[in-house]
């Protein structure tokens, strides 16, 4: 039988996510950027290294689950998508909200409003949509519940139910024999001006939330490069371009990392004074912050292109790695800021040091996803909670006889919901 399956985009999404898990790690050392708990040894440099990633990790991920719903929705009927991402994606949101996340809000009393309670008292009124306490810590009309680090679930569910209703319109254009032939470089002008004039005025009117109803400027991203994930399997030319083009994408990423890095550091401003311009003059000017915002755009782009090109070119077969963690990255994803938060707050005792306190929390940090994944896999409650398929954990499977017509069905939702 021919494998047809496209394991860049799972090998794609798995990175992603590891990406992800290492990145909110460094968000409790990075100098000067808000996170729920800091640790007293921070680094300014990190930032640097911490940029490489911030503009385009969450893109990714999107754009990722717009490809992969692209290639499923042949096989799924709109009834059948709703509840795999009923399933899949909007319980294990609620689920997570009230037991994952609690010990993330927390430490983060503790550590920064003074709350010298218990956990059972903290819960008391976390549950509590009436409460009183902390009110500078409650986002939402649910008091003091919050979905954190969980807010993407929450917009791919939100996407999702978008895409249902227009679904009939959407495969109505994209079944079109001209979308085969649409180029690359139409998606990239289209995207980047679309992204940069995001930037200009949607940004400074919409702060970034995550907290869904609000959050326009996020939306104004996220969501057309969801739907460029979604159109990019169905347009043949412009996959096959991202793919042949990927080392134009790299230049174009490493450029754009490095003005990045200068406007970040204040070398352009450095190099505006030396040369006798008015800086104050050039801020107060619209087209200024327009170009800034346009560069930015373009190096987002190039960078999802360029993710996209090499893992297409490189990243086509599967392994025992990537089967492992096409199960695994729900689980890890929702566990991973608690373990983090939990296990960095627990060191703090230790006196590790600059170096041995961060290497200790990122192998605890995985070392905690893998061993709740183990535990999480092998009972039908947890991997309904995590999102997991249910026909899959091991006490079922043994219970299926191995008829030709079970192996194909097993093998179609293997195929259809793994990259959901």
């Amino acid at each position: 039988m021919v494998d047809n399956r496209r394991y860049d985009i799972d090998w794609l999404r798995t990175l992603a996510f590891l990406l992800l898990i290492f990145y909110h790690i460094g968000m409790f050392y990075v100098f000067d950027w808000g996170w729920h708990v800091k640790s007293q040894h921070q680094s300014e440099f990190l930032q640097n290294l911490m940029l490489l990633s911030n503009r385009w990790r969450m893109p990714l991920i999107f754009l990722i689950s717009g490809m992969a719903l692209a290639l499923v929705e042949p096989k799924l009927k709109a009834s059948q998508l709703l509840k795999l991402r009923s399933l899949r994606v909007f319980i294990p949101l609620v689920i997570g909200m009230y037991i994952i996340v609690p010990p993330q809000l927390y430490y983060e009393l503790v550590h920064n409003a003074g709350f010298q309670g218990s956990y059972i008292e903290f819960m008391n009124f976390y549950i509590n949509p009436n409460t009183t306490h902390f009110k500078d810590y409650q986002y939402s009309p649910l008091g003091l519940l919050t979905w954190n680090h969980l807010w993407y679930l929450a917009y791919l569910f939100a996407y999702t139910l978008i895409y249902l209703a227009i679904r009939p319109a959407l495969m109505y254009i994209t079944n079109n024999t001209s979308m085969i032939k649409l180029s690359i470089w139409v998606l990239l002008i289209t995207l980047t001006t679309w992204i940069g004039i995001a930037m200009y005025w949607i940004k400074p009117l919409f702060p970034t939330t995550h907290a869904l109803v609000d959050d326009w400027f996020s939306h104004a991203i996220y969501f057309p490069i969801f739907f460029l994930g979604y159109l990019l399997p169905k347009c043949t030319l412009a996959w096959k371009q991202a793919i042949q083009h990927r080392r134009t994408w790299l230049i174009g990423a490493i450029i754009g990392y490095v003005c990045t890095l200068i406007l970040h550091n204040g070398r352009l401003d450095h190099w505006l004074i030396h040369h006798g311009f008015d800086l104050q003059w050039l801020a107060a000017q619209g087209e200024t912050y327009f170009i800034i915002f346009s560069i930015r755009a373009l190096n987002l782009m190039c960078w999802l292109f360029m993710l996209v090109g090499y893992a297409g070119h490189y990243l086509r077969q599967n392994n025992r790695f990537l089967q492992y963690m096409n199960e695994a990255v729900l689980p890890f994803y929702i566990l991973h800021q608690t373990i983090t938060i939990i296990v960095a707050m627990q060191l703090q005792s230790f006196a590790l040091g600059p170096f041995w306190e961060p290497l200790t929390l990122i192998i605890l940090t995985f070392a905690g996803c893998a061993m709740s994944y183990e535990v999480i896999r092998r009972n039908a409650i947890t991997r309904f909670m995590f999102g997991m398929k249910l026909n899959a954990y091991p006490g079922k499977a043994q219970a299926l006889p191995l008829s030709p017509a079970n192996a194909s069905s097993q093998k179609r939702i293997r195929d259809e919901v793994e990259l959901l």
